[in-house]
C-alpha cells in the first residue's frame, strides 16, 4: 500500500485573495496535500499562538526594516516554518536582510505560477536544505535558482554581478574579448602554469561556466567572469563581508550557475524546435498547426474579454499557371514575395499563416468586419500594384481572392471559422476574382 504524503500546514499572513488562489492552484497542480489557515497581520500571531506550521506565506508592502522585524516575529512564534515573503518591492538588500532574519524564500508580486512551483519544490526539501539559517548560499538560492526568469546568459551574468556586490567592493574591473593575445598577457601577469592556463581555455569553451578564480591574496580575490556576450571581465575585489571567500564563492554557487545556464540552453533548444514546428519552410510564415493553436487561444480569450476577431482567407488567382509556365522554383519565390507584401500591409498585432499551396490566412485580433474589409482591400490593391520577378524581361502581375469571417458572428469554432472564410473566398472567385467578399457584399 502506497504511503500517503504528509499534509502541509500552511499559514497565510496578509495575503490578497488573488495570491491565495494562485498558491492553492499550484499546490493542487503539484499534487501536494495542504491545509490553509489565515490571519490578517503579524500582530495577530499572539492570538494564533505558537502553533505548528510547515510554511508561512507572508505578504508585506512595508519598508525593508519593518518587514525584517515582522519576519523575526514570525520566526519567534513559529520556529520551524519555512517563511516565504510576498512583496512588490524588489529591494535586494532588504531581501538579504530578510534571509538573515530567517526567511526561506521570496515571491515577487503579482505572483507567477513558475515561481510558486519553485517554492513548492523547496518546501518538499525543507529540513534537508538551509534549515532556516541565513548564509551567503541562501542569497545564491534566491538569485540564481529561478532559471525560468532568465532569457539569456547575459541575464544570469548580471545577477551574478549583483550577488558579488553584496559581499565585495570592486577595486579593479577590466573588460576584454577572450582573444589569445589577451589571454597570453593574462598568463604572464599571473605567471600561470601550463595546466592552469589550459584550465582557463577550457573554462572559455564551457558554455555553463561563468566564473574562474585566479588568485586570493591579502583578502582580495582576482578572478574572471564571463559577461554573457562573448567577452570577459577581469575583477579584483575586496571581501567586505563577515564571510570567507569559500562561503561566498562556493561549489554550490558554481553548481547553481551551471544549472541555470543548462536549463536556459535546453529551454532555448525546445523553443527553437517549437518555432520550427510552427513555421512554413518556404515563406517563413506560421503554418496550419500554429493557426489552430492561435485560434484556440483567441477563442478562449473571447470568453474573458469579449473581443471579437476576424479572419482573411487569401488565395492567389491563377497561381497554377505560374508553376506550369515558369516552374516551381519561380513559384516558390513568388510565394515568398507574396508573403512579404501581405505582411507589409498588416499591423504589429496581426498574424499571417501559409495555409497550403497558394493559400494564406490572416488573423486580425480585436477587429470588426468594417476594419477587416479595409485591411483586406489594402492587401488586394498592394498585390495588384506589385510586379513579380519571373526571371524574364517582362514582369508578372497577380491578384488575390479574399474571403472574410468574423468570430463569433459568422462561426464559433476554429474549424468552422476557417471553413466560413474559405467559403467566402470561393464566392469572391465566382464574382470575378481579385475581389474581397463577406456574405453578400463584394468589394472590388
Amino acid at each position: 500500500m502506497a504511503k500517503k504524503s504528509k499534509q502541509l500546514e500552511i499559514l497565510c499572513i496578509g495575503l490578497d485573495s488573488f495570491s491565495i488562489e494562485a498558491i492553492k492552484k499550484s499546490f493542487r497542480e503539484n499534487k501536494v496535500e495542504y491545509h490553509f489557515s489565515y490571519i490578517q497581520d503579524v500582530t495577530d500571531l499572539v492570538s494564533f499562538g505558537k502553533r505548528e506550521a510547515d510554511a508561512v506565506f507572508f505578504q508585506s508592502n512595508r519598508q525593508s526594516q519593518k518587514t525584517i522585524d515582522d519576519i523575526r516575529r514570525i520566526r519567534y512564534f513559529i520556529t520551524r516554518a519555512a517563511i516565504t515573503l510576498l512583496s512588490p518591492r524588489p529591494d535586494i538588500y532588504g531581501i538579504v536582510g530578510s534571509f538573515r532574519a530567517g526567511l526561506f524564500d521570496y515571491l515577487s508580486l503579482p505572483v507567477d505560477s513558475n515561481e510558486i512551483r519553485t517554492v513548492i519544490y523547496r518546501l518538499k526539501l525543507h529540513g534537508t536544505i538551509q534549515k532556516g539559517q541565513w548564509n551567503p548560499e541562501r542569497a545564491v538560492l534566491h538569485l540564481f535558482s529561478r532559471p525560468e526568469s532568465f532569457s539569456s546568459v547575459k541575464d544570469i551574468s548580471s545577477s551574478l554581478n549583483q550577488y558579488l556586490t553584496l559581499f565585495f567592493d570592486r577595486e579593479k574591473e577590466i573588460r576584454f574579448r577572450s582573444e589569445e593575445k589577451r589571454l597570453n598577457s593574462l598568463r604572464q601577469k599571473f605567471n600561470l602554469s601550463e595546466s592552469r592556463f589550459n584550465r582557463i581555455r577550457k573554462f572559455l569553451g564551457d558554455e555553463t561556466g561563468l566564473v574562474f578564480g585566479l588568485r586570493y591574496w591579502k583578502n582580495r580575490f582576482y578572478f574572471l567572469v564571463k559577461d554573457g556576450s562573448g567577452g570577459l571581465i577581469y575583477l579584483v575585489v575586496k571581501n567586505t563581508s563577515a564571510y570567507s571567500i569559500k562561503d561566498i564563492l562556493s561549489a554550490y554557487l558554481s553548481n547553481v550557475l551551471k544549472t541555470s545556464v543548462t536549463i536556459l540552453t535546453e529551454s532555448r533548444k525546445r523553443e527553437d524546435m517549437r518555432i520550427l514546428s510552427f513555421t512554413d519552410e518556404i515563406t517563413g510564415l506560421f503554418n496550419q498547426r500554429k493557426l489552430v493553436e492561435d485560434l484556440d487561444l483567441y477563442i478562449t480569450r473571447y470568453q474573458h474579454d469579449s473581443n471579437s476577431f476576424a479572419l482573411l482567407f487569401v488565395d492567389i488567382d491563377y497561381f497554377k499557371n505560374v508553376n506550369d509556365q515558369f516552374g516551381h522554383v519561380i513559384g516558390s519565390q513568388i510565394l515568398i514575395d507574396m508573403a512579404k507584401i501581405v505582411k507589409g500591409q498588416l499591423r504589429n498585432t496581426d498574424l499571417v499563416y501559409r495555409y497550403g499551396g497558394d493559400e494564406f490566412i490572416v488573423l486580425l485580433p480585436r477587429t470588426s468586419i468594417t476594419e477587416a474589409k479595409m485591411i483586406a482591400l489594402r492587401i488586394s490593391e498592394s498585390v495588384k500594384g506589385a510586379e513579380f520577378d519571373i526571371e524574364r524581361p517582362e514582369k508578372y502581375r497577380l491578384s488575390l481572392s479574399i474571403g472574410i469571417a468574423e468570430y463569433p458572428s459568422d462561426a464559433e469554432t476554429a474549424k468552422s471559422i476557417i471553413e466560413f472564410a474559405d467559403k467566402m473566398m470561393y464566392m469572391s472567385k465566382k464574382s470575378g476574382r481579385g475581389k474581397v467578399f463577406h456574405v453578400s457584399e463584394v468589394v472590388a
